[in-house]
């Protein structure tokens, strides 16, 4: 039951946060990206000044890190866009939100802690995820690069001419 609540959070939160605060879901998924990028080669020296504070070097002060690494740049991007999607674009905006989502538990799952990975990794609904995450990726990069290329201002139309 708790690997099935794990991956429902890693997947649900996002999308409800993007849908409901209106935020740009195609930025919040290349930040994403980025977040993972950042954990991966900060990761470790993060978590190495951060178990600096504390008396002892402790496991979970490693996963912290990493997952902080990983979410924060997508949470902000969420905080800060908000209302950056009009009511008639929320709809579309739920695909790259969804991609988010997978990507999101795809992207969390090996930093959690031994034991809780191990059961979520034995979960069915992680066989499914992992069974199809080539396909689920990359439709959702495909969708999201198609969302900023077609949102974002052309180039020489400006507003107020002389």
């Amino acid at each position: 039951m708790i690997p099935l609540v794990v991956i429902a959070l890693l997947i649900g939160l996002p999308i409800a946060l993007i849908f409901w605060l209106r935020a740009n879901g195609a930025v919040v998924l290349m930040t994403l990206c980025a977040g993972s990028v950042l954990q991966r080669f900060v990761g470790s020296d993060a978590a190495t000044i951060l178990g600096s504070f504390t008396s002892k070097n402790n496991q979970g002060i490693n996963t912290a890190a990493q997952l902080i690494l990983l979410f924060l740049p997508a949470l902000l991007t969420v905080l800060l866009l908000r209302k950056s999607i009009s009511g008639s674009k929320a709809m579309v905006n739920l695909l790259p939100a969804a991609g988010t989502g997978v990507l999101s538990v795809l992207l969390a799952v090996p930093l959690l802690p031994a034991g809780l990975r191990h059961n979520v990794v034995r979960a069915s609904a992680w066989t499914q995820i992992t069974q199809y995450q080539s396909a689920v990726v990359g439709a959702a990069m495909l969708v999201g690069f198609l969302l900023l290329w077609m949102t974002h201002p052309k180039p020489g139309k400006d507003k107020h001419k002389k």
